[in-house]
Formats: structure tokens, C-alpha cells, sequence
């Protein structure tokens, strides 16, 4: 160190005495770090059209308040700002770790900021540039639900989001937790929701595999216990809906219509027990494979039908008619023109129940 700079440095701390002079440096040096939320985070909207997100994390140095607010980050279209609120009052005491809520409103991106405090003082803060509240979605199935379309497909919206377990990243395939390295209908579905909605909006896939429904059965199947864990990681109310399209492979083993409807509400009763909420399933018709005849394909296809007569579930998107070198790569998987109509029809089926 150059002596001027010895020189500053003294007459700081002579000015200041001792004791102020390494409190002041230690503020510098007391970080608040954030774990809930993360960058590009969504939370499943209410009824109401509002969420209460979870603010969790570390300060290094013990505060008695932690505040936060959020403004709409440039270039949002849906949202209202939060001054600053205590999420932990004085009375509760905060010491390294802290977890509270602020409610907000659908919309998005939202610009979050975190302080902690000591009396008047700000010891620490944190910003974190996108958080979002919207639209929540699990996608699970078979090939055609996962990464076996051509091409890949990529969100135009920046508020659309995959989500991989840990991390929220902008929509671009392949999905992660889909099996395969191809496309998938979810991100052209993503952008018609958010231009809809005007809010983010975030899938997880829970398509490890391509098989028949007796696979999914809980609650010792690999599959099963994927997608539990996929829905429990948003918490309870976190998820909009289930988005199921499968069946194909129970043509080949001749699943009956009535076999198949039993098996995915034994599925989805397990499921909301599990999680603790009634989490609403779209199914969609989805039955042609080539290697299997029409009356295979009937069977499963009423199964499908079965399950939204009975209300078990809500109608998704037939697919069944999407057939031939116009609409699939290899006569079983989507192509471009496939993939945009497998999302035009999700989102017609989603709009229709959800009232968007």
C-alpha cells in the first residue's frame, strides 16, 4: 500500500475512531444472500390473480428487520409495485437465516430488492432482476410430450420458462427432464399464454420415459415418483395443472378403454393426496401409433373420453387427426407445422377452462 493511501486511511479512522471505522467496513462486507426466490422465478397465481412469494435466505451479520419491495422491471406489461414491506418484524428477530412473504400481484417481470437493517441503518441488500407471477405447468407422457419433435422450439416471450429442478431458464428445447434432444410443443405454448396473459409463464416436464399408463402407477413407479416430486417442488397451490398426453404405447398392449381411464384416476387421486391439493389434469386424446390398428387406438381413445365425461379430468387437446408426412417428421413424432398445432390446441383447451 502506497503511503497517501496509509495516510487516507488513518486520518479516516482517527476521524471516526476506531470503533466506527470497522463497523463501517464490516457493512460492506455483511452480504444478505437470497435462496427463494431465484432468477426468473414463477409463482403459480391465485384465483384472485395473486401469489405470496417466498423470500428466504442468509445475512451475515445479525439484523431486526428484513424488508423488501419490487418495481416492474422494463418492458412489463402486467403488475403492480410494492414499497417497502417488513417481511420479519423486529419482534421475530432475525439471525443469519430469514423466510417471509410478499404478496404480489400476477405479472411480471418484477424487479425484487431485499434489505437488512439495524435500527435505521441498512447492514446488507440484495436485488434480483426477474420474478414473476403467472402460470405454472407440469407436462408429462409420452415422446410427443417430450423432446422427439422437429425442431427444436424456442420461446419468442422472454416470460416464458423451463424449469429443471434447480434452475429457471428462458423456454428452449430440448426441456429439461424430457426424454430426448428434440422439440416440443411447450414453448410456442408458453408464448400464446404469456401474449394472452401477459404474464410469465413456466413448464417442468416429468417425461422420463415413453411407455404404457400402468407405468405412471403409483406409488412405487420410477415415473410416479417423478412426477410427485416434480409438483411438490412448487409447493402447495403451486401448480396450475397436469398437461397429460400419452396412450400410444397402450394401443400396442391393447389396453382397454375402461383400464385406462381407471389407471390415470388412480394417478391423479394419488397425486392430490400426495400434494396435498386437488391439482386439475388436462388429458389430451391421444391414441394413433402405426404399429397398432384402429380398434386399439378406439379403445384408448374412449378410455381418454371416459376421464372427461366422468369429470376425473379436463378435456385436453385431440391430437389423434395430426397425421402423415404434413404434420410428423417420421410418422409418429411432430414436425414444425404438428408442433404449432399440438400448442394451438392446448392453449384452445387451457382457455376454454380457464376462462382466458
Amino acid at each position: 500500500m502506497k503511503t497517501t493511501q496509509l495516510g487516507v486511511l488513518l486520518a479516516v479512522w482517527i476521524s471516526l475512531g476506531s470503533t466506527d471505522f470497522f463497523a463501517h467496513a464490516q457493512d460492506v462486507h455483511a452480504p444478505l444472500v437470497l435462496t427463494s426466490p431465484v432468477s426468473r422465478q414463477v409463482f403459480q397465481c391465485d384465483k384472485d390473480d395473486r401469489a405470496k412469494v417466498l423470500i428466504e435466505g442468509t445475512i451475515a451479520e445479525k439484523a431486526d428487520v428484513i424488508e423488501a419491495k419490487v418495481v416492474l422491471a422494463e418492458g412489463a406489461k402486467r403488475g403492480t409495485a410494492v414499497d417497502w414491506q417488513n417481511i420479519l418484524s423486529p419482534r421475530q428477530g432475525v439471525d443469519r437465516k430469514f423466510s417471509g412473504q410478499l404478496t404480489l400481484a400476477a405479472g411480471g417481470w418484477y424487479q425484487l430488492t431485499v434489505r437488512a437493517k439495524m435500527g435505521s441503518r441498512v447492514i446488507a441488500e440484495q436485488v434480483l432482476d426477474k420474478v414473476g407471477v403467472g402460470e405454472v405447468f407440469i407436462t408429462a407422457g409420452q415422446s410427443n410430450s417430450a423432446n422427439f419433435g422437429n425442431p427444436q422450439q424456442e420461446a419468442k416471450d422472454d416470460l416464458v420458462v423451463y424449469f429443471d429442478g434447480k434452475n429457471f431458464a428462458r423456454a428452449k428445447d430440448p426441456i429439461p427432464g424430457g426424454c430426448g434432444g428434440g422439440g416440443s410443443p411447450w414453448a410456442l405454448l408458453g408464448d400464446r399464454i404469456a401474449t394472452s396473459r401477459k404474464v410469465p409463464v413456466c413448464f417442468r416436464s416429468a417425461s422420463l420415459n415413453w411407455t404404457e399408463v400402468a407405468a405412471w402407477l403409483p406409488p412405487d413407479n420410477v415415473l410416479y415418483k417423478n412426477l410427485s416430486t416434480c409438483v411438490s417442488a412448487f409447493g402447495k397451490d403451486g401448480v396450475r395443472a397436469v398437461l397429460w398426453h400419452q396412450g400410444e404405447s397402450d394401443t400396442l398392449v391393447s389396453t382397454s378403454a375402461e383400464t385406462y381411464c381407471e389407471r390415470v384416476k388412480t394417478i391423479v387421486e394419488t397425486l392430490n393426496k400426495d400434494v396435498g391439493y386437488p391439482l386439475p389434469w388436462f388429458v389430451a386424446q391421444a391414441s394413433f401409433h402405426p404399429g397398432s390398428q384402429a380398434p386399439e387406438q378406439e379403445k384408448v381413445a374412449k378410455g381418454q373420453q371416459m376421464l372427461w365425461a366422468k369429470k376425473i379430468c379436463f378435456r385436453g387437446p385431440v391430437t389423434d387427426d395430426l397425421l402423415g408426412a404434413e404434420f410428423r417428421h417420421d410418422g409418429v413424432h411432430f414436425n414444425q407445422k404438428g408442433l404449432e398445432k399440438h400448442a394451438e390446441r392446448w392453449f384452445e383447451a387451457l382457455s376454454r377452462e380457464c376462462k382466458w
